[in-house]
């Protein structure tokens, strides 16, 4: 049987990874692609904006696709060809896993590589990441993660070059060919790449990467979940929901108020609300950092869930004070 190719699609926390999904799931070269997504924290927001455009969509739950999470990772996918066979899911010729912003990638590279029941269905074609372009210096400074997803990358691509000055986009390719000088580097234009160089050209030499791979997992044999867990210790998320509409003036207080008050503390928000003022029309929500995105207005709520949820990643948050911030600015 001809083996199933695999695209890992990694990046930090707002890079950028879901929006370059959603474009490259309208592009015939990914035409019967089953999507794997793996989200940090409880609800899950980035699913919402793909799941029309694949046949296919599972979730991954819960975070970092690092260490128990390997096993999930492999039965997944084992359940998926199972009931491609039956006839249970649509056909699907190619597999592309989008990663939490959290995840390193080394694991699910090893789990591609040596597990019996996966190495005679599926092949890992190659590892994908999206570094943002506006943050990548920080990013890359303060969080090994994000380091480690350039440094295992067959191909790099740079998003929001539009919004990037001169010099933050320099320091982004300059730092990316430092790290990982053999990938193959692009450039997104408006979260946009050619699917044509992103899939479809093997890249990924498992012979070539045993000795990388093998030398970060015997570096984590230790590696214990969740006490030994570094993800599990700095990053947490937190979720505000509410059953109605939200008030959009409050909401935007709310939401530059947690941002001024934790600061760094804060490393991405995302969510779906609707607003009293536009009923029936929901929004997505996006913020990396300190820098907020417009509102991505939606025609209709994609999933039957319609209660208006929020969620902040980031480092000792405040649960309370969202909370409470929540319940006194958006209802």
């Amino acid at each position: 049987m001809k083996r199933l190719p695999v695209t890992l699609l990694t990046g930090f926390l707002g890079s950028g990874k879901t929006t370059l999904l959603a474009q490259l799931l309208a592009a015939p070269e990914l035409a019967d692609t089953v999507v794997i997504i793996n989200e940090f924290g409880e609800v899950s927001i980035d699913h919402l904006v793909v799941a029309q455009l694949a046949e296919s969509i599972v979730e991954l739950r819960n975070g970092c696709l690092c260490c128990t999470i390997r096993g999930d990772l492999a039965l997944t996918i084992h359940d998926l060809l199972y009931k491609r066979a039956l006839g249970e899911v649509p056909a699907f010729r190619r597999i592309v896993i989008e990663t939490s912003g959290l995840a390193d990638p080394v694991p699910l590279a090893h789990t591609l590589m040596v597990t019996p029941a996966l190495v005679s269905t599926v092949r890992l074609e190659e590892i994908v990441s999206v570094v943002d372009a506006v943050n990548a210096p920080a990013t890359l400074r303060d969080h090994a993660t994000a380091a480690d997803q350039v440094a295992l990358a067959d191909v790099l691509v740079i998003s929001k070059t539009d919004l990037a000055t001169t010099a933050e986009l320099a320091a982004t390719r300059a730092l990316i060919a430092a790290i990982n000088p053999a990938a193959e580097c692009l450039e997104a234009i408006q979260g946009a790449a050619p699917a044509s160089r992103l899939v479809g050209q093997p890249r990924f030499n498992p012979d070539q990467r045993a000795a990388q791979l093998g030398d970060w997992l015997s570096r984590h044999a230790d590696h214990a979940h969740p006490q030994g867990h570094d993800h599990a210790l700095q990053y947490q998320s937190h979720v505000c929901r509410h059953a109605g509409p939200l008030s959009l003036a409050g909401t935007s207080v709310f939401l530059n108020r947690v941002v001024n008050e934790l600061g760094s503390q804060i490393l991405r928000i995302k969510g779906i609300a609707e607003f009293v003022s536009k009923p029936g029309q929901p929004a997505l929500i996006h913020a990396v950092q300190n820098k907020f995105y417009p509102l991505q207005w939606l025609e209709a709520w994609p999933d039957p869930d319609h209660s208006s949820r929020i969620v902040f990643i980031g480092r000792a948050l405040d649960t309370q004070r969202i909370e409470e911030r929540f319940i006194a600015l958006c209802l």
